[in-house]
């Protein structure tokens, strides 16, 4: 490792500078990673070409979890609904155990990455809708599926299946399986 001296030089100029003998180094690099290294912005030499600023969606790729947009929910009106903020967080059960139940299954696609997109969609729509209800987007192979709930009774199971389908969700089902229930 190149140690900076103790004038300010940052790591990028000792690697710059011109040594006969050796080889030259020449660094292209964005100003945020400029930045990163060295702490600062500084100025670039005459002889390196102006770097070119990153646009806005580069930007946006580069922003922590919690700046990012929430999944956007339409209304019953057709509108945006702006006014709920959406948990997306898992959540985690604790003392709980695993029994024969039912789930409604609110989407199932196939195995590309636009019926993943779809079966993340639904979810969001459920999470907004049914905040109290655990939703489950999963690849049970071959493909992808969305399901919510976690019902001991067939007839708990169909309450929650009506108000999915008058959501839109027509495809809706009830699902046999195994469900995770809190003692």
């Amino acid at each position: 490792m190149v140690a900076c001296a103790a004038n300010g030089q940052t790591f990028l100029n000792e690697l710059r500078k011109d040594v006969p003998g050796e080889g030259k180094v020449t660094v292209v690099q964005s100003a945020e990673i400029d930045q990163l290294v060295n702490g600062k912005q500084q100025e670039q030499p005459a002889t390196q070409p102006q770097q070119q600023q990153p646009d806005e969606e580069a930007q946006e790729e580069h922003k922590p979890d919690s700046a990012r947009r929430m999944p956007i929910i339409i209304g019953e009106n057709g509108e945006e609904d702006l006014t709920t903020p959406i948990d997306t967080r898992k959540k985690v059960m604790r003392r709980s155990y695993k029994m024969q139940g039912y789930r409604v299954q609110v989407y199932s696609g196939g195995n590309s990455r636009a019926d993943r997109q779809r079966a993340e969609t639904a979810g969001a729509v459920m999470k907004a809708n049914f905040p109290d209800q655990p939703i489950y987007t999963h690849f049970y192979s071959p493909s992808w599926k969305c399901r919510m709930g976690n019902y001991k009774s067939q007839a708990e199971a169909q309450a929650y299946l009506s108000r999915v389908r008058k959501l839109g969700y027509r495809q809706a089902c009830i699902v046999k399986g195994m469900i995770q229930v809190q003692y």
